[in-house]
Order: structure tokens, then sequence, then C-alpha cells
């Protein structure tokens, strides 16, 4: 699994995975990078038919919107179908394009 960077609040502990100059919460300006697990919940997602020439050669590919443990939201690509509610697990981490994996559930 891989780890999502995220930028983290000094002062407050509040974190953003875009870079911010000003704490939203505290409005402190001192941050560090700090990393989360790449665990969460599908929140939405789409599918892309018809992409840009950098991603053509995945297409059709899945996009989804992705609620990190800590409430964090993050956009990556899916490998195969989702739902929303799936699980899912960053397996790739490059240069913040992430892609994820569902989880399968455990039978039961």
């Amino acid at each position: 699994m891989a780890h999502i960077p995220v930028h983290e609040c000094a002062q407050c502990q509040k974190k953003y995975v875009q870079r911010k100059w000003v704490c939203s919460n505290c409005k402190s300006t001192e941050f560090h990078l700090t990393e989360v697990p790449g665990e969460g919940t599908v929140f939405t997602h789409t599918t892309i038919h018809v992409s840009s020439s950098e991603f053509a050669h995945l297409a059709p590919y899945t996009v989804a919107l992705v609620e990190l443990a800590d409430g964090l939201r993050v956009t990556g690509r899916v490998t195969g179908k989702v739902e929303i509610n799936d699980q899912v697990t960053c397996v790739s981490n490059e240069e913040n394009l992430y892609v994820f994996d569902r989880v399968e559930k455990a039978a039961g």
C-alpha cells in the first residue's frame, strides 16, 4: 500500500492534501510534510471514455474521489469497477498521480 503525502499544520495538526500557505483552522503559516495511509472509501466516481492525449492509452478508465480515514479526500484512477462506498487502497503514487485498487470484501 502506498501512502499519501499531506501537509500538516505545525500548530493545530490539521492536514491538507494540497500545499497551503495559511492554515484555515488556526491561521498558522508553519507546515511540515507527513504521510497518511492510502486506504479509503469511494466517495464518488466517473468513467472517462474520451481523454486527453496524455491518458488516451488508458481509456476507458475510472477516476474516483476517495475519502481517506481522517476525512481528507484525494482524486485518483481506480483499476477495475467500483461503486460508491467501496473500500480502496492506494497501490501507486508517482508525482501525486494516485492509483487505487478495490479491496475485496471477505466472504462472511
